[in-house]
């Protein structure tokens, strides 16, 4: 990617009213630009980096603003670029005088720009600058901690050893292949059978954090499913604790669905309150059941909610559009029922709850995270949270399956090099060694404009 070497500067705090704003300014000319403005006891040219000083921003004779001005020299600061931070006071007004001032003689920012430059100038790897977009985002104390153990290198370290275990085979192959005829010693091919079979299972434990670690940073998306008037909408609204969504007793309210988020023990949880799966002519209605159906679909977990009749026709409609493992039946309004009526139903896997009287909802929480809870050992080894990586991650498995093949086949030992040679490849894409600018636009697209 062609590197930008002009200076930049944006807001980097959110725009309103608040005690204070933060601009941003990086580029070879970011210290003299702010300097001109700048009326202190001394030049910021003068100052040491990393020093804050106080003064006045101007523009011309009119004063602006009293400031607190940080001056960050290269390669020492955010961006590996010479940064200067102005903490002005929290006026949308002034922020923005402050900014139309400096874009007379620099360019507004792009979202994700100062990452974007810390990564082409090697301050950060590829997987800690996606850290940064989700540590901004994070709305749990589960995904903040991921986000921060991916900021801390931990991905990167766990891709790294993949890489050099690579590397160690690849050579090993190499050497063979360029120096048959010479005093080589022979390779060892169980033993790097073995090897290449532990590499396997190694990349393939890497690909199934991928799931976890979408869950944890976009959340749990659990739809609330069942035909009209068994209490969906109750359910939801104890989960919630509050009165979200509208509900009477008659069929039918819920025509569209409703999203609300909440956290269970540090996970982010997004429950979706669907229109009731059935047959309809009223054509809002249906538009609803449409729109319900396809976020079912893409739902982690799906809760079939029953309010004693087991309604066949209706879960086998739910069967149509996802997996049974991915339902979890729920009986609502148990206080309604004997204890002899109850047990028949959990005999049949149900989970029965009173959303009136809030019983078994804790163990229906519980029951809803159980699959994706994850350690904070297994967050400080580091894993896979977002698509890209995981596609990465898969390409690189499949190799090392062809690289296995062509061993176990004799097929020749450049062709075990060649498919450990593209696992590298896939893998090296994780931590940016080697990126397309279509994927590194994709990526920094979607930061706020000033990080």
């Amino acid at each position: 990617m062609e590197y930008k070497s002009d200076t930049i500067s944006a807001i980097s705090t959110p725009q309103g009213i608040g005690g204070i704003s933060v601009l941003r300014v990086s580029g070879d000319k970011a210290i003299d630009v702010v300097d001109k403005i700048f009326n202190g006891k001394k030049s910021l040219k003068s100052i040491q980096t990393h020093k804050a000083v106080f003064g006045k921003i101007l523009d011309g004779k009119k004063l602006i603003d009293e400031v607190i001005v940080t001056t960050f020299r290269a390669p020492h600061s955010y961006t590996g670029e010479d940064v200067v931070e102005i903490s002005c006071h929290g006026s949308t007004f002034i922020t923005n005088q402050i900014l139309e001032i400096l874009l007379r003689t620099t360019r507004l920012a792009n979202p994700g720009e100062f990452t974007q430059r810390a990564f082409l100038n090697d301050k950060i790897g590829l997987t800690q600058a996606e850290a940064v977009g989700d540590i901004i985002n994070a709305k749990t104390k589960i995904s903040h901690l991921a986000a921060v153990q991916q900021f801390e290198g931990s991905l990167r370290h766990r891709i790294e050893k993949l890489l050099n275990k690579i590397t160690e085979y690849r050579t090993l192959l190499e050497l063979e292949i360029d120096f048959l005829e010479q005093d080589v010693p022979e390779i060892d091919l169980k033993k790097l059978e073995r090897d290449l079979k532990k590499l396997l299972q190694n990349l393939e434990q890497l690909a199934r954090t991928g799931n976890e670690g979408i869950i944890l940073k976009d959340g749990l998306k659990v739809s609330l499913v069942g035909a009209p008037n068994v209490g969906k909408s109750s359910i939801f609204n104890a989960f919630l604790e509050t009165e979200r969504a509208i509900v009477t007793p008659h069929p039918g309210t819920t025509r569209d669905y409703l999203e609300e988020a909440i956290s269970l023990k540090g996970y982010l949880v997004r429950f979706f309150d669907t229109a009731g799966i059935r047959d309809t002519s009223d054509d809002i209605e249906k538009i609803g059941i449409k729109r319900s159906y396809e976020v079912i679909r893409n739902s982690h977990k799906v809760l079939f909610i029953i309010d004693g009749n087991e309604n066949q026709k209706e879960y086998n409609t739910l069967l149509k559009l996802v997996d049974p493992d991915r339902i979890i039946k729920v009986l609502n309004k148990s206080d309604l029922f004997k204890k002899s009526e109850i047990q028949s139903f959990e005999e049949k896997d149900y989970i029965s709850c009173s959303a009136i009287q809030k019983n078994g909802l804790s163990k229906l929480k519980n029951f809803l995270i159980k699959d994706i809870e994850i350690s904070e050992e297994e967050l400080h080894s580091g894993i896979l949270t977002n698509t890209r990586q995981i596609a990465a991650v898969k390409r690189a498995v499949k190799s090392v399956e062809h690289a296995l093949n062509s061993l176990k086949k004799e097929m020749g030992f450049e062709f075990t090099a060649f498919d450990l040679k593209e696992a590298s490849t896939a893998l090296e894409e994780i931590i940016g060694k080697i990126t397309t600018d279509d994927i590194l636009n994709r990526i920094f697209e979607n930061f706020c404009i000033g990080k």
